[in-house]
C-alpha cells in the first residue's frame, strides 16, 4: 500500500495539514467501491458537492479548488455543467435512490392526430428525467413492456399509450448530493469531468475519450453488480409450490 498527499481535504483542513501522507485507498480514489446488495438499506452519501468537484479535476489532472465561489476556470465550468451532468448521468442508469412510481395526469383534450394510433395522452411527469415503462395498476411486472410515444404536442411534452389510469416507472431528477448514494457520486464525478475537460484541456481529445471511456467502465461495473445481486436474490427466493409441499422428498 503506497501514500496519497490528501490534497482533496484541503478546504477543509487547510492546504499544509492537507500534505500530511495517508494509506492509498485505491477503491476509494478511483470510485471502485460500488453500492450495497439491493436487500439491504442503501445510505445515501456524505460527499459534499466541492468534494464531486474535485474528484472531476482530479480525474482531468488539474488543481482543485477550495471553494465553490473561487473566481477561477475550474470553478466556473465545474458550476457552468453541473446541472448538465447530473441529469445526464441520472438518465444513464436507473439509481435506487431516483426511482419512482407516478400516477399519470391525462391530458383533457386527445390530439386529433394521434386518434388513429393511441387511445390515452398524458402529460409529463414533474421532474421526470426518464419514463421506463407504463403500466396500469399492480400490472409493472409484466414481461413485455407496453407500447408507448413521447411527443411534444401544442408545446406540451406528451405520453401517448393504451393504457387507462396509467401509471409510470421514472428516473426523477433528484438535486440534493446528500440524497445520492456512493455510487452515484463516483459517476457524477466522472460524467462532470468528461464535460469540463474540453474547456480546460483545450480541446485534448485523447483526454476526452480517456475519460468517457472511465465513465463507460464505471457503468459496466455497476449494471455487472446489479445482475449479480439480482441472481443472488433470485436464489434466496424458496420456491412456493415446495413449501406448500412440506419442501423435496427424495
Amino acid at each position: 500500500m503506497g501514500v496519497l498527499t490528501n490534497y482533496a481535504a484541503a478546504p477543509f483542513m487547510g492546504v499544509r495539514a492537507a500534505q500530511r501522507t495517508l494509506p492509498l485507498r485505491e477503491d476509494v480514489l478511483f470510485g471502485t467501491q460500488q453500492p450495497p446488495p439491493s436487500k439491504k438499506k442503501i445510505m445515501p452519501s456524505t460527499t459534499g458537492r466541492l468534494h464531486i468537484y474535485n474528484m472531476a479535476l482530479g480525474f482531468i489532472g488539474t488543481r482543485i479548488i477550495a471553494s465553490p465561489n473561487e473566481n477561477t476556470p475550474e470553478t466556473i465550468q465545474c458550476e457552468l455543467f453541473w446541472d448538465n451532468a447530473r441529469r445526464a448521468a441520472l438518465r444513464d442508469y436507473p439509481y435506487p435512490f431516483a426511482q419512482t412510481r407516478v400516477i399519470l395526469g391525462q391530458l383533457a383534450n386527445f390530439p386529433e392526430e394521434y386518434k388513429n394510433e393511441w387511445q390515452y395522452a398524458y402529460s409529463w411527469p414533474n421532474k421526470a428525467l426518464k419514463v421506463h415503462r407504463i403500466h396500469s395498476q399492480g400490472k409493472e411486472r409484466r414481461l413485455h413492456k407496453e407500447p408507448y410515444a413521447v411527443r411534444v404536442i401544442d408545446n406540451i411534452t406528451t405520453i401517448l399509450c393504451n393504457i387507462e389510469n396509467a401509471y409510470a416507472e421514472i428516473t426523477q431528477d433528484i438535486t440534493e448530493v446528500s440524497l445520492w448514494d456512493d455510487s452515484f457520486v463516483s459517476s457524477m464525478a466522472r460524467k462532470l469531468a468528461c464535460l469540463i475537460a474540453v474547456p480546460l484541456l483545450k480541446n485534448n481529445q485523447a483526454k476526452v475519450q480517456e475519460l468517457e471511456q472511465l465513465y463507460a467502465m464505471q457503468l459496466q461495473n455497476i449494471r455487472s453488480q446489479s445482475a449479480s445481486e439480482e441472481e443472488e436474490n433470485q436464489l434466496e427466493i424458496p420456491d412456493t409450490w415446495v413449501l406448500a409441499r412440506g419442501g423435496w422428498h427424495g
